[in-house]
């Protein structure tokens, strides 16, 4: 996962990302008068030589690690103010935008000084690394656990991306969602990508896909003996579940370090107040194994009759620091084998999420030197997924790339993607933009023959293709499949965000016309400031369509006051009934969110449902403004586009000025 809490990226290119998050501290531009400007080149100019004194030491000390602009007094004033950044109009946040971009140059400089036109000292290049790390307010176990662990496959991708990246190139993909992107140059440009090959419909394909936009209560035709009516399916969606085997019940669980609830170097005494909770800490805290245990369990007890699980993906847990390919396997190993010890006989389909490959977030070409490929996971995932799929049948695009499709027993067919080279963070994405490009066309090529079989699909993946931080190459080619094929996906399910939200897709020449859903499982894992959860969907046997949504979870206070007990499991709400909605059609969807546009009130409602009623994030609240952000990220596909959220409140505002007039 990653939206919008602070997470530990991969090496160089994971240390300037981190850093745009953490350095709105060190560097908070708030609001202050007329806004300064920045010259970015006279700023890296001023910086070098500061920084190289401090890189080429031979030791360091503890009070020598200031932030970049305790260095630069000429700049402490404007940098702790209201500035901006010149090049960069585009930039929604200054503060982050200039850290990365100086991270970055500060690195390449270096790095092509040692590497390039130098003697080739790896070790002295990664010292650089780590010290720039530590620069950005970083714990040194940390700092060294990132460049030590991905050190190799930098090298390699610098070694061999043509041309060599600019500061720019690595900024505008790691901080996609802040529009990091200098004037001109802007990563949203289709030229820059292959496309997929989308074969248009029939005529007679053309009528069946213009039958889908009918409202539901427009009627329809009755057969004279109609089949017997079948019970709903029962499908569980499960995800995030981040397993950290090494959570201590009670260590201070304010560590400061990214990720908590483990025993850290230095890190202090717990005290009442910090002392990590039994089932989880609603601070940056992963699952311990009895809270995994307990997921399981509570769902075997509540859901007797379950037609199926839909798992979407990380097990892993978020100390990216500190994971190895063993340590990672252990742990989705014993995550599997519970779910088949406590759901024997049951249909399982699951996906990778970004925190399963090691280093996390990495997922490699498939034209890369072997050592780099991903194939061990998905070697490893074929022998743990055989109890639930036909892995004879699916091992071709299992083993080049980690998706799948199968026909259930049930009738729909599952089409398992593994879009995580999407993710931001993943920086094989320097190495191309558009690698994962096959599997977007197999995506393709396979709803084309589900069409001619006349199947109805469910898409399940990791990262939400309409989230900011899955990369634009995915998400205007995937965005593009989906219009075409809407009629025949029935569904699809993520994870990663951790929330339980929804996306609505609208066609691409019309923004006012919802196409498709996407519903997000949360997360049974409380990182961050998050209570357990998980869905329960009933869906129509013969269209697939899903009925109804009930989200489940426990209160994670209520549940640390009584460690002794299990937690109360407790149904949140049911969709329908929750939003007064007669059913769950892209239709009724798409007059709920004109709903939300021209009511706060409704709006809040979702956003706190979307927060799973979390303690401490419904007491830091939502603006306007945020609850206007909440709308816009249901009805974006795209990132960068954001004409439906717009014409919604346009329409909102001519339906209230209507209605003050007509009063």
């Amino acid at each position: 996962m990653f939206p919008t809490w602070s997470t530990i990226c991969v090496a160089f290119f994971g240390v300037f990302c981190v850093a745009c998050f953490a350095q709105r501290a060190a560097v908070p531009g708030s609001p202050r008068g007329t806004p300064y400007r920045i010259d970015l080149a006279q700023y890296n100019q001023a910086l070098l030589p500061r920084v190289r004194t401090l890189l080429g030491a031979a030791e360091l000390a503890e009070e020598q690690y200031v932030p970049y602009f305790e260095l630069l007094p000429e700049y402490r004033d404007r940098l702790s103010g209201n500035f901006l950044l010149d090049g960069f109009a585009r930039a929604r946040d200054a503060a982050r935008c200039l850290t990365c971009m100086s991270s970055s140059y500060l690195f390449l400089s270096y790095y092509n000084e040692t590497i390039v036109n130098g003697r080739g000292d790896t070790e002295r290049v990664w010292t650089f690394a780590k010290r720039i790390c530590r620069l950005l307010g970083f714990k040194q176990y940390l700092c060294e656990g990132v460049v030590n662990m991905n050190g190799q496959v930098i090298e390699y991708v610098l070694r061999n991306r043509r041309p060599f990246p600019e500061p720019e190139d690595i900024c505008q993909i790691f901080l996609q969602e802040q529009d990091c992107v200098r004037d001109g140059r802007s990563i949203t440009e289709a030229a820059l990508y292959r496309s997929v090959d989308i074969t248009p419909p029939t005529e007679q394909e053309e009528q069946v896909r213009s039958r889908m936009y009918t409202p539901p209560d427009a009627g329809g035709s009755c057969s004279a003996n109609p089949a017997p009516k079948k019970s709903p399916l029962t499908i569980v969606h499960l995800t995030d579940i981040h397993y950290d085997p090494e959570y201590v019940v009670g260590v201070n669980a304010d560590c400061k370090a990214e990720a908590c609830c483990r025993t850290l170097p230095d890190l202090a005494p717990a005290t009442p107040e910090t002392a990590a909770g039994y089932w989880s800490d609603y601070r940056d805290c992963d699952t311990p194994w009895h809270g995994v245990v307990d997921v399981m369990e509570h769902i075997r007890r509540q859901h007797p009759k379950i037609d199926a699980i839909y798992f979407t993906g990380d097990i892993v847990h978020h100390f990216t620091w500190n994971t190895s390919i063993e340590t990672n396997e252990g742990a989705m190993r014993q995550v599997f084998d519970l779910m088949k010890r406590v759901f024997p006989g049951v249909p399982l389909y699951p996906v990778l999420g970004n925190h399963e490959s090691h280093p996390a977030n990495l997922y490699a070409p498939h034209d890369v030197e072997a050592s780099y490929r991903m194939d061990y996971l998905y070697d490893f995932i074929a022998d743990q997924w055989a109890d639930w799929l036909p892995i004879k049948d699916i091992r071709p695009t299992l083993t080049e790339g980690g998706y799948y499709t199968v026909r259930t027993p049930y009738g729909v067919r599952i089409i398992g993607l593994n879009n995580n080279p999407c993710f931001v963070h993943n920086f094989w994405l320097f190495y191309s933009l558009d690698y994962f490009m096959p599997q977007l066309q197999w995506l393709h090529d396979t709803l084309l023959q589900a069409e001619r079989d006349n199947e109805r699909v469910h898409i399940l993946a990791h990262v939400p293709s309409y989230d900011d931080s899955c990369f634009i190459g995915w998400t205007r080619e995937y965005r593009k499949i989906v219009e075409r094929f809407a009629h025949i996906i029935a569904g699809q399910f993520n994870g990663h965000s951790h929330v339980d939200e929804f996306n609505l897709y609208y066609s691409r020449d019309d923004p006012s016309r919802a196409v498709s859903v996407a519903w997000n499982g949360g997360s049974t894992t409380t990182f961050t400031k998050l209570n357990p959860n998980y869905k329960v969907f009933q869906f129509d046997p013969v269209t697939f369509e899903p009925l109804e949504q009930e989200t489940w979870m426990y209160n994670l206070t209520d549940a640390n006051l009584t460690p002794d007990q299990r937690p109360s499991w407790y149904r949140l709400y049911s969709f329908k009934s929750y939003y007064q909605l007669p059913d769950l059609s892209v239709d009724s969807l798409h007059r709920l969110v004109r709903r939300f546009a021209q009511s706060e009130q409704q709006l809040h409602r979702y956003w706190q449902a979307k927060q799973k009623y979390s303690d401490p994030l419904l007491q830091e609240g939502c603006t306007s403004t945020c609850l206007r952000n909440a709308l816009c990220a249901i009805v974006r596909t795209e990132h960068d586009d954001e004409r439906a959220c717009e014409l919604l409140y346009e329409l909102a505002a001519q339906s209230n000025a209507t209605t003050t007039q007509s009063g």
